[in-house]
């Protein structure tokens, strides 16, 4: 049976499911990891750069659910994630929150998650989002991060033990975390219909520096294959300033020169100057060698004889015009 629209085929069966994944790989927590308690709305954060990757509802969908709040209330609690330093932040439920407001609610049911690291916020806020959505819903790189942040959840879980998102070699194909890894990849690949190999680019592509992943989105500047080479260079600096030069310089980044950046990274020579030599420079302008293009109207085709080559015309348009400004300098010294 196709998955319809690349939504997953295995599903969280309860909201309890997804809010109380494990802590640790395959243990499940004695106690519950959650409470759910009445939070005045106006304590509650969004999740940073959440509109960047999830834009609010608007139009009819929000007036939608505005509606239904004002007759029914919130059905199913937020998601909400206590910090130690006290914040109260939204990992499921910006559009209720904002709905509430727009309703008149002050206060939202909230599930309150104590327990999570920030990366197991973030794989959580786009586990949870994602559930929400199809593949065919998103842009290039929401995709990424959704299905990168299913591959971690699913470490939670403990239905594998450890993170493995490089691509597989074949000297390695017989070790025990080979084969633990093309079982998981081949388990996400089959929920969402997309190959092994595009499960792993994927999960490369989601350690991107955020805005050169973003990139992929609406520039040209940037392609997934050269995407992938860069996210081998993994240091943020580094990351941050070839999307600097793209984004200050107009600078295109071809496969062939990321391949380059990576090299260069790996062998302990790239640097922010040489990045800048190797995506901005300009390329050399062609040699000036005084040709002139001129397009001649059809009624002068019955200068030439059937047929004639570009060289033959060449030629007669060159006499052409010697013996016409030759004329001309003649009538006027007369």
């Amino acid at each position: 049976m196709r998955v319809k629209d690349g939504q997953p085929k295995i599903q969280f069966q309860t909201f309890a499911d997804m809010i109380n994944f494990p802590v640790k790989p395959g243990e499940q927590p004695e106690t519950s990891t959650s409470i759910t308690e009445v939070l005045p709305l106006e304590l509650l954060e969004g999740y940073p750069n959440h509109e960047e990757h999830f834009p609010l509802y608007t139009g009819a969908r929000l007036s939608g659910m505005i509606s239904s709040i004002q007759k029914h209330g919130m059905q199913t609690p937020i998601l909400v994630w206590k910090t130690t330093d006290g914040r109260h932040i939204i990992i499921s439920g910006h559009n209720r929150v904002n709905a509430s407001k727009l309703a008149g609610l002050t206060t939202v049911s909230a599930v309150i998650r104590t327990d999570l690291t920030p990366k197991m916020a973030e794989d959580l806020f786009f586990e949870m989002n994602f559930q929400q959505r199809s593949l065919s819903d998103l842009r290039f790189s929401q995709r990424v991060l959704c299905v990168a942040a299913h591959y971690n959840v699913m470490k939670q879980q403990g239905r594998r033990t450890d993170l493995l998102v490089a691509r597989v070699e074949d000297d390695d194909a017989t070790s025990p975390d080979c084969q633990e890894k093309l079982h998981t990849d081949a388990k996400v690949a089959e929920e969402y219909e997309l190959t092994r190999d595009k499960i792993s680019k994927y999960c490369r592509l989601a350690t991107l520096y955020r805005p050169l992943l973003l990139l992929l989105d609406e520039s040209k500047k940037i392609g997934q294959l050269a995407a992938y080479e860069i996210s081998f260079i993994e240091n943020s600096t580094l990351q941050a300033c070839i999307h600097q030069v793209i984004s200050q310089h107009g600078a295109t980044v071809s496969k062939g020169k990321a391949k380059l950046l990576r090299e260069e990274f790996e062998q302990g020579k790239l640097d922010q100057q040489r990045i800048l030599e190797l995506l901005a420079c300009e390329k050399p302008a062609k040699p000036d060698r005084g040709l002139v293009s001129v397009r001649l109207p059809r009624s002068c085709g019955k200068y030439f004889s059937e047929g004639a080559s570009q060289k033959e015309i060449s030629e007669i348009v060159e006499k052409a015009l010697d013996f016409y400004f030759q004329s001309g300098r003649n009538t006027s010294s007369a």
